[in-house]
């Protein structure tokens, strides 16, 4: 597996179909358009959901806070693809870039793409308690080099997880990715955690400051 792995990696530059550049410029044109919830359209739904018995309510929190982890997920690809495009530019050799994204692969990559499936939100403070962490984190990992993306490709899956995990907005799991010849699986048992190459826990600055009380 590690050796058809090393394989793709080492294709990681080559150019793009023409019918796949045309795909995506058709995806852009269609991205362009309104399409994500707007801040009232997020309250409306927010305020409905208050006003459900327990379960429901937590069903459909549950939803919303998917939907800003699924973000997260996306803004940790985003900074996959930064370091790939500016990787050379900036002289990060051949060698040392197939061995980052192997250092990510398959575990961190792996946790990023399934966190959202794991998410369990009971109350309104819940989803308050996640939007702080995920929009906080989401300012505090931005990227403007491939040096600063270098590093976020392995603290962000860290960081984003413990944060969620000492809330206990996340059920413990254990990701495992299984490549075969022309199909990928990934399975989700057990519990694990991750060992952060930071001296102490980032402090996340919150992305709301006053929290208020919920009754």
């Amino acid at each position: 597996m590690q050796d058809k792995q090393v394989s793709s990696f080492e294709h990681e530059e080559q150019s793009l179909s023409l019918r796949t550049q045309q795909l995506i410029s058709y995806l852009e044109d269609l991205w362009e358009r309104p399409h994500k919830p707007s801040s009232e359209i997020l309250k409306r739904i927010t305020e409905f959901l208050s006003q459900l018995p327990g379960p429901y309510r937590a069903l459909g929190m549950t939803k919303i806070a998917e939907y800003f982890v699924s973000t997260m997920s996306l803004h940790f690809l985003d900074i996959m693809a930064i370091f790939q495009q500016k990787a050379e530019d900036e002289g990060i050799d051949r060698e040392e870039r197939i061995e980052t994204l192997q250092g990510v692969m398959p575990e961190l990559f792996s946790e990023m793409m399934g966190i959202s499936k794991h998410i369990h939100l009971r109350s309104l403070d819940d989803l308050v308690t996640l939007t702080n962490i995920t929009f906080g984190l989401y300012t505090l990992s931005q990227v403007d080099t491939a040096e600063e993306a270098q590093g976020w490709m392995y603290e962000l899956p860290v960081i984003y997880r413990r944060q969620l995990s000492q809330e206990r907005l996340i059920a413990n799991l254990q990701v495992q990715l299984t490549v075969t010849e022309n199909l990928t699986t990934m399975r989700f048992s057990g519990s694990t955690s991750w060992q952060s190459s930071l001296p102490k826990p980032v402090d996340v600055p919150s992305a709301i400051h006053e929290i208020p009380t919920i009754a």
